[in-house]
């Protein structure tokens, strides 16, 4: 699977990385809604050593004051293999790690929109708490914060190479759309007759150069 996935220069050469935080990029969905593509810098995920075996995982929505969309749901595929040796079962409030009126749970069962676009597999999600206006998800301006056990550097390491990835499912947008976004979209191969055509059409420039060489001499 890590041989097939590219996520965002951000989350490999260009991330913030400390020694104990790394940040990655959420990104667009390829063939998918395209109403929030402009947005999708707006959303980051921040992954944090806290030691002991315990790692802060933050999803992060830039604060947009003119705008008025929320993170409602938040899904994880991470099956091969897990990531983690334990999994929260509400979103931490302890200290700063999370930020505004955030209240989810985590839950089982459907999968991330346009996710299958990606093979996105949801092996569970945290979704906001029943509140009126879905006060308790994510808007924007917020961040929900996540304490999981497990090993950090293997952590980063799923997340770089697409082991493991999260999605966000971003809703309240103008006209009352929604889409989502992904830490790691699947590189596409190139079929086997793109590469007889740039073969073809390297043949086809070689023998236009050595026409033009014999013409000169």
């Amino acid at each position: 699977m890590a041989a097939a996935l590219v996520i965002s220069a951000g989350a490999t050469l260009g991330a913030t990385q400390q020694a104990s935080a790394v940040t990655f990029n959420f990104l667009n969905i390829p063939g998918a809604d395209t109403v929030g593509d402009a947005y999708a810098g707006n959303f980051s995920l921040a992954v944090s050593n806290l030691g002991s075996g315990n790692v802060l995982i933050q999803i992060i929505s830039a604060a947009a004051p003119s705008l008025g969309y929320f993170i409602r749901t938040i899904f994880v595929d991470d099956t091969n293999p897990t990531s983690f040796t334990s999994l929260p079962t509400a979103n931490s409030n302890v200290g700063t790690n999370s930020v505004g009126t955030v209240n989810m749970t985590r839950s089982s069962g459907g999968n991330l929109p346009q996710g299958n676009n990606v093979g996105f597999s949801t092996e569970f999600n945290f979704n906001r708490v029943n509140g009126s206006a879905n006060v308790n998800a994510i808007q924007q301006g917020e961040t929900g914060g996540f304490v999981f056990g497990g090993n950090f550097d293997a952590i980063v390491a799923s997340l770089t190479s697409g082991d493991l990835r999260f999605g966000i499912h971003l809703q309240g947008l103008p006209n009352d759309k929604s889409d989502s976004y992904v830490t790691s979209v699947p590189q596409v191969p190139l079929p086997a007759a793109g590469f007889l055509m740039l073969g073809a059409l390297g043949g086809l420039g070689f023998m236009a150069r050595r026409r033009n060489k014999q013409a000169i001499a």
